[in-house]
């Protein structure tokens, strides 16, 4: 019952600080205005100049990269236990790669991966 007790003093106390410190940082920290802080600052340079557009064809390569590169990741186990999967594990990944192809044909009949 003893190492209970100290544990829950332990826990009583371990709380007790937090909150100190949360209740401290509260009223302690300054709650001015800051014009600066709230200034729009970009790679250590301030904004001068209006936002500069980017194509949504960066966008959607993006995109593209990303779900091609998770491809990739689901195909790296795969590989690895090749041997173990038998026959199903083949025909599974065959299925996964017609799919992600089927993707890739209907990107490049939309135009996605056209850049002009």
């Amino acid at each position: 019952m003893t190492n209970w007790l100290i544990a829950f003093v332990a826990l009583l106390l371990l709380f007790l600080i937090f909150a100190g410190m949360v209740i401290a940082a509260r009223y302690l920290a300054p709650h001015e205005y800051d014009k600066e802080k709230y200034d729009l600052y970009e790679c250590g340079v301030p904004m001068v100049n209006e936002f500069r557009y980017f194509n949504v064809r960066f966008y959607i390569i993006a995109i593209m990269f990303t779900l091609f590169d998770i491809e990739a990741i689901f195909m790296y186990p795969w590989a690895v236990y090749f041997k173990e999967l038998g026959i199903l594990g083949v025909i599974e990944m065959g299925l996964f790669i017609i799919m992600v192809f089927v993707g890739w044909i209907y990107a490049y009949k939309k135009g996605a991966l056209v850049w002009e």
